[in-house]
């Protein structure tokens, strides 16, 4: 896993490595300790006082009665303004900007906390790929020559080989496919790191979390990017209420998709001539 430092990045470089390299980068000592311990303490209080929440690719850990060992919590931009700090971060918006376009929005915020003894996922790809194995239902040539999506990790505990660090296939993102039993996972490795640091992986690149094979849990966010054209796999903005939309930032706003029109009730549209670059009718 490649690791480049926040203050002297090649923007090439780094997408570069995403698309055409190993898939996988990290950037080191991003965030704030203090703000890495109050995100962890928020998490930590859902995970303990929540029912179960759903999950994916956890097919393992519910066939041995261990599911719960594996807790998720959801749309984070409710849950405390530090997680608004950390997901609105400059290299964030730098990198997504030219990788998904400039109006990327976010598909899904939530955090992943898995427990001692969690027997973690099957390696997988991430929507809008996510049911690839299903391939008849998407369009004939899809590639991935280009992304739709990517992915951000921020650690809020060590993610360690122990402690189910992500496992990742170094530049399986090139070649468009759902991973099966039958594929190869010999030059397996994981994404090590941090809390700090802020982990993004080409969400094309086989991935899954690990076991958890230590004494403690192992917490991090997860963030999915997608281009602003794409649905969302997370319903991020009926559960904010609109005092929250009204206030919000530009960032937050381009983040859940509110500066983003469509789709619109065309009905009731005030507008007489809405999209086009107008070259006619400058003409007239």
């Amino acid at each position: 896993m490649k690791k480049f430092s926040k203050e002297n990045f090649n923007t090439t470089d780094v997408l570069n490595e995403l698309m055409q390299e190993s898939g996988v980068i990290v950037f080191e000592d991003v965030y704030n300790l203090d703000d890495i311990k109050s995100a962890r303490e928020i998490v930590n209080h859902f995970a303990d006082t929540q029912e179960q929440k759903e999950s994916h690719f956890n097919a393992e850990a519910e066939a041995s009665g261990k599911i719960q060992l594996q807790q998720r919590v959801w749309n984070l931009f409710g849950k405390g303004d530090v997680f608004i700090k950390l997901i609105t971060n400059d290299i964030i918006f730098k990198l997504m900007s030219k990788l998904l376009g400039s109006e990327f929005i976010c598909g899904s915020y939530c955090a992943s906390r898995l427990l001692p003894g969690s027997p973690g996922q099957e390696l997988h790809i991430d929507y809008p790929y996510w049911d690839y194995y299903k391939s008849e239902t998407f369009p004939m040539g899809l590639n991935s020559s280009f992304a739709q999506n990517c992915q951000a990790t921020i650690p809020l505990d060590i993610c360690s080989v122990e402690s189910g660090a992500t496992a990742y296939i170094p530049r399986s993102q090139k070649k468009l496919k759902y991973p099966n039993q039958n594929d190869d996972f010999s030059n397996k490795q994981q994404m090590v790191a941090k809390p700090g640091d802020l982990v993004f992986f080409n969400g094309n690149c086989w991935h899954g979390a690990s076991p958890n094979k230590s004494d403690h849990q192992r917490a991090a966010l997860l963030i999915e990017f997608l281009p602003k054209y794409i649905k969302p796999v997370e319903d991020l903005i009926s559960y904010l209420d609109e005092e929250f939309k009204k206030n919000s930032n530009n960032k937050v706003r381009q983040l859940l998709g509110l500066n983003y029109e469509y789709p619109k009730i065309m009905d009731v549209s005030k507008k007489t001539n809405n999209i086009g670059i107008g070259y006619q009718g400058k003409n007239k």
